[in-house]
């Protein structure tokens, strides 16, 4: 019935304090409520020493039968329907087909069995829900932050199922453990009350009552806090809600009414012979209960430096991995307030000071910007403020708006510096992990990705979290020097800026400029045209597919580092270089023969040259099939590879520079060219030297002359090489 009703409202905790109230009613009627609950407890013991729920049903029913037979001679429905429901519960989802036929409930209790088993590693989206509940009671700590000083608007669901962490915040330790008693409590004075009325009507109702109470609140309590799945029951007396709240008031005005009730001597003879053996099992298994929880609960509360930090790898709506943190980091860090951010020269790129602007209006103006409004800015009351505005957007961001906060079109100091501009270190660690539910697209099915996520370590704000947003620890900690100075020149990319919007020529195109040190690698410009829409929220948030129907185009990434091109000659060069690599200099004695009917680019000013064509002359023409025959033929896609990797280029959706990469990583470099392998290398049709057209934009054909799906390398780099200084 329990499992019926679960598959019908496609939620577990109805199923489950209804189910739980009738056993433990059964087993008093019964009398084997202690043997009920041994079984559980064996049941339970087995499967955590196997890890295999099949075989702890089979080893616990082998000791029942055995039990049975030999001890007490009498078979107990109530251990055999306890063990059936939650072998049911634990086994439901492996059923074949079962979540073909019911997907929503089957699929629910799958997500909620994951944060239950890992609530820090799970791939479930929104799987951070219990770790937003551990985080906001290990802010709290033993006595609590105070009444209303905690976040509980951080906390998904603070009203209804996750009431309990809310309450730990502002009471702490303390708090949750009295709520724990007052439970124990609770159901201690429902039994007893029932046991004086004498009469077993009112023993089961009155009992059946401060079960049903006690089972909803340890559901609750135990999922909002990661001992048991998150069953989605409300917290009695507490929790937000309509129905429930009533019905938990007129319960308990029902024991009240019938605490007046007394029972003559022969009825009570009756219930202490009846029921007194399982009153006492059943109160000590409670307190068993709720000590369990305390302990539970103690782990994170008493060493909360620990745990507040400790972030949550869950996964996005599309499957992908990803960090989760504690809101209240995010809360701590605006509190902070970020410190100025300077270009090499000294000149103010963003700032929360806006009189340092006045201070430098002379040396800004003559950058270019003087239409700059700070007065304006100063009467919207910004957060930050920012001279140069659309000039230095994809460098510095915006935090005012969010715009872009943590993407990879750009490089945005305010976000990738925001640590530094707090007075903090901030250590990133990198770690490769599989996304066993990715889905690419709503249109393709979900699959296998393997992928790099990066995770920061806030150890630094755990003192702060800890002593509380307000506190005299955290004004102290911002006096701390904040300020961060960039290699890029503030001054050299404007006036680049204002150059190519003054050349008619090329209003119709998109332009890039790169300037960089070549003695040290630092980038001093990267300019583009046209300059990113930032007072137009639709346009600069606008995606590709739609820039495309505009009349003009649109910058919304930086062109000279995010924007992944197609490499042209680029991959000419590597497959020459290939070349040499493998052959020495006979390679540059390589000479083909191009007739006019295979000729890639047979248009423009410079087609494709025909006849005997040496090495030489194909890299100075840039002849496409010249290098399709020589790459297929000198098998040169081992030694192309080779130079792929060390170039960054992306080819097959992996390769490439990013954020984050580690420069020898001789076993990621290695999946990534047996992927090759497996894909580029292997291609059908195969190369047929006499209808090379057939090929040409295909596997290594493809790849010798920059035909097939090549980036450049400069993918995702600034945020390698635009450092601070």
């Amino acid at each position: 019935m329990a499992l019926f009703l679960f598959l019908l409202l496609g939620d577990l905790g109805p199923a489950m304090v209804i189910c739980f109230t009738f056993i433990i009613l059964f087993s008093f009627s019964r009398g084997d409520f202690l043997f009920m609950a041994g079984s559980v407890i064996f049941y339970v013991l087995i499967t955590r020493i196997f890890k295999n729920v099949w075989l702890s049903a089979l080893a616990t029913i082998i000791m029942l039968v055995v039990v049975t037979v030999f001890k007490r001679k009498q078979l107990s429905e109530s251990a055999i329907m306890a063990l059936i429901i939650i072998a049911g519960f634990l086994t439901i989802d492996k059923i074949p087909h079962l979540d073909k036929l019911i997907p929503g409930p089957v699929q629910r209790l799958v997500d909620r069995k994951a944060i239950w088993q890992d609530a820090r590693d799970n791939e479930v989206y929104g799987g951070d829900r219990v770790a937003n509940g551990l985080w906001a009671m290990a802010s709290g700590g033993i006595t609590g932050r105070g009444v209303g000083e905690g976040f509980a608007k951080t906390i998904p669901e603070a009203h209804t199922d996750m009431i309990l962490p809310s309450i730990g915040e502002d009471f702490g330790w303390t708090g949750i453990v009295c709520i724990f008693l007052v439970f124990l409590l609770y159901l201690h004075r429902s039994i007893i009350i029932g046991r004086q009325t004498g009469t077993p009507f009112l023993f089961y109702l009155c009992a059946g009552i401060g079960i049903c109470t006690f089972v909803q609140f340890l559901l609750i309590a135990g999922g909002s806090t990661g001992a048991l799945p998150l069953s989605g029951v409300s917290l009695p007396f507490e929790s937000y809600g309509g129905s429930s709240p009533v019905a938990n008031f007129v319960a308990a005005g029902f024991l009240l009414s019938a605490s007046r009730v007394k029972g003559t001597p022969v009825q009570m003879s009756f219930i202490t012979k009846q029921q007194d053996r399982n009153l006492v099992p059943a109160l000590a298994m409670a307190c068993i209960g709720v000590l369990l929880l305390t302990i539970n609960v103690s782990r994170y509360l008493f060493v909360n430096s620990k745990w507040i930090v400790k972030p949550a790898l869950v996964a996005d709506r599309s499957g992908a991995r990803m960090f989760s943190y504690n809101p209240r980091i995010a809360v701590l860090m605006n509190r902070l307030q970020a410190g100025t951010l300077y270009d090499r020269d000294g000149r103010i790129l963003a700032t929360s000071n806006p009189v340092l602007i006045q201070k430098q209006r002379r040396l800004l103006d003559s950058s270019g910007i003087q239409n700059y409004n700070l007065d304006s800015a100063m009467h919207k009351r910004l957060t930050r403020y920012y001279p140069f505005e659309e000039q230095m957007f994809f460098w510095v961001g915006d935090v005012n708006t969010g715009v872009f906060n943590g993407s990879t079109n750009g490089y945005f100091a305010e976000y990738e510096h925001a640590a530094e501009l707090r007075g903090f270190n901030l250590p990133i660690a990198s770690y490769n992990t599989h996304a066993n539910r990715f889905k690419e697209d709503r249109f393709l099915p979900r699959g296998v990705k393997e992928m790099s996520v990066s995770k920061k370590d806030y150890s630094a704000l755990a003192p702060l979290l800890i002593a509380g947003i307000n506190s005299t620890e955290v004004a102290e900690f911002k006096q701390r020097n904040r300020d961060v100075k960039l290699t890029v020149d503030a001054d050299l990319q404007t006036k680049i800026q204002k150059s190519i919007a003054t050349d008619t020529s090329l209003y119709d195109n998109r332009v890039s400029v790169v300037v960089m040190l070549p003695s040290t690698g630092d980038v001093l410009a990267s300019a583009v045209y046209p300059l990113p829409p930032i007072h137009n929220w639709e346009q600069l948030t606008m995606p590709v597919n739609e820039q495309n129907k505009l009349s003009q185009w649109l910058t919304t990434s930086d062109l000279g580092f995010t924007y992944a091109t197609q490499p042209g000659s680029t991959a000419k060069v590597l497959t020459t270089m290939a070349s040499f690599n493998k052959l020495g200099l006979e390679a540059a004695n390589k000479k083909f023969n191009v007739a006019s009917w295979e000729r890639i680019r047979t248009k423009g000013i410079e087609p494709d040259e025909t006849g005997v064509i040496t090495l030489e002359r194909a890299v100075a023409k840039s002849n496409n099939v010249y290098f399709i025959k020589l790459a297929n033929q000198e098998h040169l896609e081992e030694d192309m590879a080779t130079l792929y990797l060390k170039t960054g280029m992306f080819l097959h959706g992996v390769g490439g520079y990013y954020y984050g990469r580690q420069p020898d990583n001789a076993s990621q470099e290695e999946k990534w060219r047996e992927l090759w392998r497996k894909t580029e290398f292997n291609t059908k049709p195969r190369y047929d030297p006499n209808n090379i057209r057939r090929t040409r934009a295909k596997g290594i054909s493809g790849m010798a002359w920059g035909g097939v799906s090549l980036l450049l390398p400069l993918l995702l780099l600034p945020a390698g090489i635009g450092r601070s200084q």
